[in-house]
Order: C-alpha cells, then structure tokens, then sequence
C-alpha cells in the first residue's frame, strides 16, 4: 500500500523569498509549476469524518490527476498517511486506483453525493536532494486556498499558502528529512505545522468548527516495546499541544492556552513514566527544555481560574463592592501581562526550533543499554506497566498514611503524585481494560478535580498577596477562600477513603 512520509513546515513569505536562495538549494535545479486542485466531499462532509482526503489537480494546464488519502495515524508534523494517485480527466473519479477494498467500498456509495468544498490555487518549486540511504523532495508552496462557492461560513474569504514540504521519495528512515529541516531552520523561522491544505479549506468553508483541543487516547497496545509506546504518547502529547497552538496565540478562549500546558504536562510525565527505558542523554536534553517551555505558559492560567472561578462568583453575590473593582482591574492587567508572555513564547523561534528538534529525536531514541542505566530488563509492555503504576501508588499511599493532620504541603504533594498516577493510568489504559480499570480512572479524575481546585484556592491566595504588598486585604475574599477550603478539605477526605478501597487494575 503506497505511503506518503511528509514533514510541512510554515513559514513567512519574506523568508520563502530567501528561501530559494539558500546553499541546500541553489545547487539543484529547481522545478516550477502551477496546481489548482478541487477537494470533494459530501454535504454532511462523510469523508472528513473519516480523515479521508479526494482531490482532483491540474498540474500546469491540461494535466489532471485524481489523488485520494487515508488517515494519518500519528496525525502530527511528520504525516504519513495512505496515498493513492492517478492520471484522470475533469469531473472524472476513478476509485479503482484505492487498493483498500474497504476505502474503496465507502467512497463508492459516496459518488453521487460528492461536491466541490474548497480550492487551493498555488506556485510549487520542487527539488530533489540526496541523503545517504534518501532521497528528499523538497517543495516550496505559495498562493492561496478559497472555499468552492466564493464565500463559505468563514468570515475570510481565503486563506494564504506560504509552506515548505519535504517528502520522502525512497528510504526507510524519515532522518532525512528532519536533517534538512534543521539545517535550513538555522537559517530561517520553520514551524513544524499540523494542518494540512485539506484541514485548513475545511475550516475556510465552514464544514467544521476549530475548537480547543483535548488529549486523544492513548495510541499505544501491547505489541509494542516500550520505548515504541514512549515515542506513540510522546507524539500524541505533541499533537495535542499543536492542536491549541492557534487558539492560544490568538487568545480566543482560555480553554486553548489551558490544553497546551495540559500537553506538555502530559509530555514531561512520559518523560518520568518511561525514565528507565530512555537513554539518559535524551531525558537530559529535552526534559528540562520543555519544563522551561511549561513554565513560560503557566501563569496565564493562573489569571484566568482566578478571575472566572474564585473572583466571578463573588462579584455576582456583590456586585457593588469597591474592593473586587479593585482586585478585578489589577487582576486582568496581570492577566493580560501574561497572556502577552505566552503568546510570545509560543511564536519564538526557539519553541520552532524545539518541536523540530524533539520530533527528529523521537524518530531516533533507543532504549539505553545495562552499562548506560541500572534497571530491570523490560520482558513486555504490560509488565512494565504494572512495575510503572505500582511505583506511582506507592507514593500515594505513603502520603495518605503518613500520622499528623493533612497539611498544604502534604495536600500540594498528594496532588502532584494523583496527577502523575492519572496520567500514567492514561497512557496505559489501552493494554489494562476491565471494569477495575473505570472505576479507578473515576476516582483519580475526582480527586485531582478536588486537589486542583484546593491548589486554585492557594494560588488565588498569593495572587492576592501579589496584588497588595503593603499588607492590605480584602476580608470577603479572604472569607470566601477560607470557607471553599474547607468544603473541598471534607470532599477531600470522603474520596481519599473511597479510593482506598478500590482494588488496583494492573
């Protein structure tokens, strides 16, 4: 089955100027040419439902080709998505080329319902580089992409092209595509982009909604090795954090800057979870890294629970109080002063350079050998995960069984071993299963709600704290705060003892 190996980077017409010009480049002769093509789908978009891309192109003036694609599992920068393309005519769709019967079988009962959705319209330059053991198409795109009717729901009426492709043409190893991509990122600002042409005419035309962006399940299963499951979630967590990239760059809705600090949690617990089949050297590169990438977004965040969750209520139940104005003017000033902060962090090139660096070490991270770490050899994924989880609910329950009152410190810990259990759960969820395995996931996403919601409440404390340094306070806040606390203290401890009597699912 033919494969399509893809890396799209996005970058600014200035740079796609100079492009053209640099020294990987000048010394192949470069090809160039016009494409127009036409994507089709149904009117309830049947085939975007199912990742599925039909297209009809002129290359030029009178060649047409008819291209279909499958899904792309790992759905992230590096595409790699089933392909099948033929000679055709105008208007003409020849399924036979799809080899997948069952493809092939959809798209069929789809014929008579398929109608023009969007169009891109662009300039191609393509050149062929040669790498050990690779052979590279790299492809520079610029024009524009139009909804079919002219108008769509979007209140654009189009949308720029301005993109670098590198395709793999022979190899096995997409090395050496992240190669070139890296050398010419020295150079210029290339961002590893998610968005194909078809994902993007899409949301043109309206036949879909962006929206923040959740974590996916887990993609892994029990053939794998541990490392393979490692490089799966790592890429999931990637795509995720990609996936709100836009939102939270354009401050649309919190919820978008909220899921890409949710990602690279997720991220940096994968790094903890797999530690012992990781090489060394790679942890130490990229751990700290993204943990300096995590601490350029969190404070956003903190403004934003601060002023809808712990500040909101209160102004409702008192509308007319001259201290929540004054709390809520100096609150959305430092709101803005760090929505400011993480948008920028998330447009530097660094952060570029980050995600391309990480992806291309991903595609080529080994597990470490007996000299390199001490730790138990891994006989199969499922073993290691139980040995993994096991670890983690140790701490938890040293934690809870400690003597002595439950204090903040011990609360802020308990939150920080939940919240490291959940997510490892959730990556092993797919090779764990079972009735054991749904009720315990319950149990920990009531907990780390009721942990987190106690960590807002001491966090909006030292906000206050950072809001007034001469020691002034506002006593209704301070009322309010005291009393959730101890709501959600008494909520605590019910769910703490329901916990502990559920039986592990590993």
């Amino acid at each position: 089955m033919p494969t399509e190996i893809e890396l799209k980077l996005r970058l600014s017409p200035a740079e796609a100027r100079q492009l053209i010009k640099h020294r990987l480049l000048v010394a192949t002769p470069g090809q160039k040419f016009r494409l127009f093509n036409t994507y089709y789908d149904t009117p309830d978009s049947d085939l975007r439902k199912q990742c599925i891309a039909l297209r009809l192109r002129r290359k030029g003036w009178s060649s047409w080709l008819i291209t279909v694609k499958g899904s792309d599992p790992n759905g992230g920068a590096l595409a790699q998505r089933r392909e099948w393309e033929a000679p055709t005519q105008p208007g003409v769709f020849d399924l036979s080329i799809v080899t997948d019967e069952g493809l092939r079988e959809f798209l069929e009962c789809k014929r008579a319902l398929l109608q023009p959705v969007f169009s891109t319209d662009f300039t191609r330059i393509t050149w062929r580089l040669e790498r050990a053991r690779a052979v590279v198409e790299v492809a520079l795109d610029r024009g524009e992409i139009k909804p079919a009717d002219g108008g769509g729901k979007s209140s654009v009426s189009s949308e720029p092209i301005c993109e670098l492709e590198l395709e793999l043409l022979s190899g096995d190893s997409p090395d050496a595509l992240f190669e070139i991509a890296i050398e010419l990122a020295q150079d210029f600002e290339l961002h590893p982009e998610i968005l194909s042409k078809a994902e993007r005419g899409y949301l043109l035309a309206g036949s879909e909604m962006s929206q923040p962006a959740k974590a996916v399940c887990s993609p892994i299963n029990s053939d794998m090795s541990a490392v393979d499951a490692f490089r799966a979630i790592a890429l999931s967590c990637v795509l995720h954090l990609q996936r709100n990239e836009g939102g939270a760059i354009a401050g649309s809705q919190p919820e978008y800057l909220h899921q890409a600090r949710v990602a690279i949690r997720r991220l940096r617990s994968a790094f903890k979870v797999f530690a012992p089949v990781l090489m060394p050297a790679f942890i130490d590169v990229y751990a700290p890294r993204w943990g300096a990438s995590a601490s350029r977004l969190g404070g956003a965040r903190d403004w934003d629970v601060f002023l809808s969750e712990t500040l909101a209520p209160l102004e409702d139940a008192f509308p007319a109080n001259p201290d929540l104005a004054a709390l809520r003017t100096h609150a959305e000033t430092a709101q803005g002063q760090a929505q400011a902060a993480a948008r920028i962090a998330l447009k530097e090139k660094e952060y570029s350079q980050l995600l391309l660096a990480f992806l291309a070490a991903l595609f080529r991270v080994e597990p470490p050998t007996i000299e390199q770490v001490d730790a138990r050899p891994v006989a199969n994924l499922h073993k290691f995960a139980s040995r993994r989880l096991a670890r983690r609910a140790g701490v938890i329950e040293r934690i809870i069984n400690e003597r002595g009152k439950m204090s903040a410190e011990r609360r802020h810990q308990l939150r920080i071993a939940f919240k490291k259990l959940r997510y490892a759960l959730d990556f092993f969820a797919p090779i764990l299963g079972g009735r054991r395995l749904v009720a315990y996931q319950a149990s920990l996403s009531a907990l780390q709600d009721l942990l987190g919601t106690l960590n807002d409440q001491e966090t909006a404390s030292r906000l206050i704290m950072e809001m007034q340094p001469e020691g002034k306070s506002v006593p209704l806040l301070k009322g309010w705060i005291a009393g959730r606390k101890h709501l959600l203290v008494s909520a605590l401890d019910k769910e703490l003892g329901r916990f502990m009597t559920l039986k592990q699912p590993w």
